[in-house]
């Protein structure tokens, strides 16, 4: 989903989607290389930022990255299943709930 946000921007500052999908994609592999066959970490952002291609962007990839534009409506849906759905269930256990518990190892 990353590579899909980098490449919408690279194509709204005017860039190629197949180029862009294609340095991606090659840049991936590299990546994918050093996780495989060296045991390194994933330094495809590194990549990308390094890549004079994708000059237009790095000053925002912070935001393209930022993960809270991948979880959608989530945080909403979850406050809202529990409010609707498990507070509920949990209510006739209450005074049972309100025990401190302390464990020493």
């Amino acid at each position: 989903m990353a590579t899909e946000n980098i490449i919408m921007s690279m194509v709204k500052t005017g860039g190629n989607r197949q180029d862009c999908h294609e340095k991606i994609r090659v840049l991936s592999q590299q990546a994918a290389a050093v996780v495989k066959q060296e045991g390194g970490d994933n330094d495809l952002l590194s990549r990308v930022q390094a890549d004079s291609y994708f000059a237009p962007i790095p000053g925002h990839l912070d935001n393209i990255l930022d993960p809270k534009t991948f979880v959608g409506r989530a945080p909403q849906q979850v406050a809202r299943f529990l409010s609707e759905e498990v507070r509920p269930l949990l209510e006739p256990y209450k005074a049972k709930m309100d025990v401190k518990i302390e464990l020493e190892l």
